[in-house]
């Protein structure tokens, strides 16, 4: 994608994992959560629960919310991936924190003999630190919090894509004060 395009022409997907755990390659995403966009129109969602194939931690439970009793009917991770990778092709991946999400989309992707993630990716949480600098947190409900961005359900995948979507936005608003930016100026 060209980093000279100016950010309100491209399309983005914020997205969001949860998983059974910590460790990429060893944990398991257990919910998928994206949110497509352009500008500040919402373009398509997903959200899926998936069967990670081994019980979820009751502190990954504590945490998500999600239980085994929740997931012991749906798909595994195989039958949802490739959805997902549709999903947000010919975009560019947004996500708060990212080198953890992306960790556990690369294990997954490994593991199903799918390649690797080719989208060009946007960490809101570097974006966020050039954006409002000198926070004493930049986890996303700190700056849902310090933006007044009303908060969703925290620690589900869909509810934190969307509030990645709109960090990311505001993110750019407080930076654009030049002009529009382009894709090469947020870019991290």
């Amino acid at each position: 994608m060209q980093q000279d395009l100016p950010v309100s022409e491209i399309v983005f997907t914020a997205f969001d994992f949860e998983t059974t755990g910590l460790t990429p390659g060893v944990d398991r995403i257990v919910e998928f959560g994206g949110v497509t966009f352009k500008g500040t129109q919402i373009l398509r969602t997903f959200e899926r629960l998936v069967n990670p194939g081994f019980p979820i931690s009751e502190q990954a439970a504590v945490i998500s919310g999600i239980t085994n009793a929740m997931v012991a009917s749906e798909p595994p991770i195989a039958g949802v991936l490739p959805e997902f990778m549709e999903f947000a092709a010919d975009t560019v991946l947004i996500a708060h924190n990212a080198p953890f999400d992306l960790a556990f989309l690369r294990a997954a992707l490994l593991e199903h003999g799918m390649g690797d993630v080719r989208n060009s990716i946007i960490d809101t949480q570097e974006l966020a630190k050039r954006a409002f600098p000198r926070q004493k947190s930049y986890s996303l409900q700190n700056l849902i919090a310090f933006l007044k961005i009303p908060p969703n359900n925290a620690h589900r995948a869909a509810d934190d894509a969307i509030m990645c979507m709109r960090l990311f936005l505001a993110c750019v608003e407080s930076m654009s004060f030049m002009g529009d930016l382009t894709l090469g100026e947020v870019l991290t």
